[in-house]
């Protein structure tokens, strides 16, 4: 019969003075938090969407979609689709 050599448990492996974890950051963070209502019917796409990502990972989901998305970087730049704000620009704007 063959011995199969076992490594050592990884309590021994580890140092009692060594970190554990993920290192710290070396910049600055900003922590944004929002909630997000979304209603059956209206915005099934994005309940799909959601659903089939696990919830530790759906901020890394949304960051990623809104980068693909075309999402614009620069403040106030966000397009006008309501034909109100449309209605005024033009009284106003000429």
């Amino acid at each position: 019969m063959e011995t199969i050599a076992i490594s050592e448990p990884q309590s021994k492996k580890l140092n009692m003075h060594s970190k554990r974890g993920r290192p710290k950051l070396d910049c600055q963070v900003h922590q944004i938090r929002f909630t997000l209502s979304l209603r059956v019917g209206e915005d099934d796409d994005l309940l799909v969407f959601f659903s089939d990502i696990p919830e530790r990972r759906r901020a890394a989901a949304l960051k990623a979609a809104l980068r693909a998305g075309g999402v614009s970087l620069k403040a106030g730049s966000a397009p006008i689709t309501d034909d109100l704000d449309l209605t005024i620009q033009g009284l106003v704007f000429g």
